[in-house]
């Protein structure tokens, strides 16, 4: 993804809105808040040279900490997480054999699931409100992304 569009995620986020999710009341009652389907997440990959990395390291501590500062692990106040992780590995050359020496880059994942539309749209209008961070996203995103699953609906998940 050379170019990457706020205009497209927006459009994506809007699409999603209009597809409730498929949430259990009962089963959310019994258990809290979990990743079912119909939570919405994101995860986007970032292939970035291993002497570009403090860059990606910088960005992920300001995320991390706007996570933190502004999203509820329960609760009804939006954005609740269900997940938030972040990958980091060196590139193989062979990704299914650990022996077949590195590429020269590191591989980044960050990956985030909410219960619904609705936790998806309010993490983003959070996100453009820290203009430097965004910035910074969109930025690398440009400049290093080679897969993003944006505002999309889980299919498969261990709670129905």
């Amino acid at each position: 993804m050379k170019q990457f569009s706020l205009l497209f995620l927006c459009l994506i986020l809007l699409g999603a809105c209009g597809q409730p999710a498929q949430i259990n009341q009962e089963t959310e009652a019994a258990t809290g808040h979990q990743i079912r389907v119909g939570s919405v997440g994101f995860h986007v990959a970032y292939k970035i040279p291993n002497d570009s990395t403090a860059r990606m390291e910088a960005f992920l501590q300001t995320h991390e900490k706007f996570m933190r500062e502004t999203h509820h692990l329960d609760g009804d106040v939006e954005p609740v997480i269900l997940s938030y992780a972040v990958f980091k590995a060196p590139e193989l050359n062979n990704p299914l054999d650990p022996n077949s020496g590195e590429t020269g880059n590191t591989l980044y994942g960050i990956t985030e699931i909410y219960n619904g539309p609705e936790g998806a749209m309010a993490h983003m209008k959070l996100g453009q409100e820290r203009e430097a961070m965004f910035a910074e996203l969109v930025s690398l995103t440009n400049q290093y992304c080679v897969s993003g699953i944006l505002g999309a609906p889980v299919i498969r998940a261990m709670q129905d």
